[in-house]
């Protein structure tokens, strides 16, 4: 039976090759993309639905959205 490597092992190992300290694994990638969407605009409730979050401030709180973050988008729109 051959064994084929998680999607976690895959990227701790790439950390590693390329000299990346800390601890990374596919979360850190989910977790990324959430954010990115965020900073690219992209809509809360899409993020949340993506996540299969259940409301948009757990999204938030999982990407460490802040209330001033939120605040500073409205500042902007001014």
């Amino acid at each position: 039976m051959v064994r084929l490597p998680t999607v976690t092992n895959m990227v701790k190992r790439w950390c590693r090759l390329v000299g990346l300290k800390g601890h990374y694994g596919s979360h850190t990638l989910r977790k990324t993309w959430g954010y990115w969407q965020y900073k690219w605009h992209t809509p809360i409730p899409l993020v949340m639905e993506a996540f299969g979050h259940k409301s948009q401030q757990q999204t938030m709180a999982y990407l460490g959205i802040q209330s001033r973050d939120v605040a500073r988008i409205f500042e902007m729109e001014l």
